[in-house]
C-alpha cells in the first residue's frame, strides 16, 4: 500500500477555482499554491473544499511540476498535480461542474503563463 502525503485546499472563491484548474494535464490536474518542499512524482491526497461547499474531495495526485518562490514574472510558488487514483475522472468532472465559464482568466493558471494568450 502506498502512503500518500495528504494536505488541505481550501478554494475560496470561483475565480481562484478557474486559476487553480489544469484542463490540459491527461486526467485533470490542479495547481496547489504552497511554500513546501516537494519533489516530482511524488504522491498526495488532496483534501479539496470547493468554493461555497462544505464537503471535502478526496485526491489522489501526483506532483508533475513545481514553481518555485523565485519563479520569474511574479507567479505563485506552488506544485501541480495530475489527478491520479479510481476517483480521478470523477474529480475532475466535478471541479469541471464548479468551473465559472463565463469568466476569462486571461490565458493564466496558477504557475504559469501561457505565452500565446497575452495580449500584444
Amino acid at each position: 500500500m502506498v502512503d500518500f502525503r495528504v494536505i488541505p485546499y481550501e478554494i475560496k472563491d470561483p475565480l481562484e477555482l478557474n486559476l487553480a484548474f489544469i484542463p490540459f494535464i491527461m486526467g485533470g490536474g490542479l495547481f496547489i499554491p504552497s511554500f513546501d518542499s516537494y519533489a516530482l512524482g511524488e504522491l498526495l491526497s488532496v483534501d479539496l473544499q470547493l468554493p461555497g461547499k462544505v464537503e471535502v474531495l478526496r485526491i489522489e495526485g501526483k506532483v508533475v511540476w513545481i514553481t518555485p518562490s523565485n519563479a520569474l514574472h511574479h507567479v505563485l510558488p506552488g506544485i501541480g498535480i495530475q489527478f491520479i487514483g479510481s476517483n480521478a475522472q470523477s474529480v475532475k468532472s466535478k471541479i469541471e461542474a464548479h468551473l465559472d465559464k463565463s469568466m476569462q482568466a486571461g490565458g493564466y493558471t496558477y504557475g504559469i503563463i501561457d505565452e500565446t494568450k497575452k495580449e500584444k
